[in-house]
């Protein structure tokens, strides 16, 4: 009976796709130190979303015309900010030297791949002034709303799953996919997946601020783990 009941929960497992199995993280065999002190950071242009736009501007008190404009204006905003106090060199490479690489699918697990625009081998991204940063963290998504869980946007068996309209919420959530990007050697170090979840009270630009915060500092823990 007993061996029969391990049977069952692994096949269940296997075509439910148990999350804690997953592997949301890739590191290269060569990813030896993380960047510590210095950093460069790209993609934030084009990578925040605002999930449940009309919630959050309900909550929040702001034009819901303008609502994901400003909230991913904001969230970009904060993020940059708290990178430039964890980082006393720090370098936000323009959306212009990085925008026109293209897309490609970086596998994490055998069923979690993401997306992201990476540096095509043996070009080398330079920063506004022309130099060449060392190490580049590449944002791909950061995606924020309500409840949301990454096996939703990563799991290539859940993706394509309808998502039902929720009536009540009791986190607001950020997803956060990266890849930390050698720019010398051009070859990706480290990539993840990050959730991030913070409990509902009354939702405040501060609470969304916080959110933003603890997703920098979930990549920089992320960063210091990865490392072989």
């Amino acid at each position: 009976m007993f061996r029969f009941l391990a049977i069952a929960v692994f096949v269940v497992c296997t075509l439910a796709g148990c999350s804690h199995n997953y592997h949301w993280s890739k590191s290269h065999p060569l990813y030896k130190k993380a960047p510590y002190g210095k950093l460069a950071v790209a993609g934030t242009n084009e990578a925040f979303v605002l999930t449940r736009s009309a919630w959050f501007a309900k909550k929040l008190g702001w034009n819901p015309d303008s609502i994901q404009l400003k909230a991913t204006a904001f969230c970009e905003q904060v993020f940059l900010d708290e990178m430039r106090r964890a980082y006393p060199h720090f370098v936000s490479i323009p959306e212009q030297n990085f925008n026109h690489f293209p897309e490609e699918s970086q596998k994490l697990d055998s069923r979690i791949f993401m997306k992201g625009r990476l540096p095509e081998q043996g070009v080398t991204v330079k920063d506004s002034a022309g130099e060449i940063q060392p190490y580049i963290l590449i944002i791909h998504e950061f995606i924020v709303g309500t409840d949301l869980k990454r096996e939703t946007y990563f799991d290539y068996a859940l993706i394509h799953n309808e998502s039902t309209d929720k009536k009540t919420s009791t986190h607001i959530s950020a997803i956060v996919s990266y890849t930390l990007w050698d720019n010398e050697k051009q070859r990706p170090l480290f990539s993840a997946v990050d959730e991030v979840q913070r409990p509902i009270t009354k939702p405040t630009p501060e609470d969304l601020e916080a959110l933003v915060r603890s997703a920098v500092k979930q990549i920089r823990i992320n960063l210091y783990g990865g490392v072989s």
